[in-house]
């Protein structure tokens, strides 16, 4: 999928003992931290995604760093927005949480899939608080676009699947467009070489696989002195597939970022 559709998020309510609340304009987005100083890594997850989504690999990084995690506005402990939920909404609350939670800055912000968008974009419009950015299976902000220029099924997701999920991954949706082109008009966080990390999509890829494999080169292009590495195998949840490759993999690049000066 080109999509994620993590569709267990209505078990992921996050009970955690240390869960914190921040208040962003009088909603609540919970978050968590894990680990204890340099590099700060800031996870944030795919579509119908919540923070548990990292969880494994999340306690595999805090061994050697500061993790935070959160739901967006709809899923697990947060409450919902009554804004569109685009790329700018998502900024502002993933600012107010940074803020709230009292650890300093710059960031490593990892964004798996659609949260690799939100990613971009906060970046873009924090230069001053980014490290380092690592975009996992990101979907470009183009991709829809040439996508269904090529006449290609699956898009964007389907309906049926959207019905199936919370109200913050159903905003989401709603309002994708505006996210992508809120991140194209925003371009890439300057000086700051952006780490891709992309699934394998075999010798013979299928026409949208071959279109994925060609964007996320792109995306990586779009970047200054980027690195792209490609998993070993998996799909598209590579955190997952291949946890010791990635945490390796982002373990190395964090280090390296960790005494960046925006």
């Amino acid at each position: 999928p080109l999509f994620s559709i993590g569709l267990d998020v209505r078990a992921v309510a996050a009970a955690a003992a240390d869960i914190h609340i921040a208040s962003v304009e009088g909603r609540s987005i919970a978050y968590r931290i894990l680990g204890a100083g340099k590099p700060v890594i800031v996870m944030v997850a795919g579509l119908g995604d919540g923070m548990a989504s990292f969880k494994d690999v999340a306690n595999d990084l805090a061994q050697t760093a500061t993790v935070i995690l959160y739901d967006r506005a709809g899923y697990g402990s947060s409450t919902s927005a009554s804004v569109p939920a685009d790329a700018k909404a998502a900024a502002r609350d993933l600012s107010t949480v940074l803020a709230q939670s009292g650890v300093p800055g710059p960031y490593v912000v990892v964004g798996h899939s659609l949260g690799g968008l939100y990613a971009e974009y906060f970046a873009a419009s924090n230069p001053d608080q980014i490290a380092g950015l690592v975009l996992e299976e990101a979907r470009p902000a183009d991709f829809t676009r040439r996508c269904e220029a090529a006449r290609l099924p699956m898009c964007e997701p389907k309906g049926f699947i959207v019905r199936l999920m919370l109200k913050g991954a159903r905003d989401e949706v709603a309002s994708l467009d505006l996210t992508m082109a809120e991140v194209e008009s925003a371009g890439p966080v300057p000086g700051r070489p952006a780490l891709v990390i992309s699934r394998p999509t075999g010798a013979r890829p299928s026409p949208i696989d071959a279109l994925w494999t060609q964007a996320q080169d792109d995306l990586s292009a779009r970047y200054e002195g980027a690195t792209h590495l490609t998993a070993p195998g998996g799909g598209h949840y590579v955190h997952r597939d291949q946890r010791a490759w990635f945490v390796a993999a982002l373990r190395h690049y964090s280090e390296a970022m960790k005494d960046q000066t925006p």
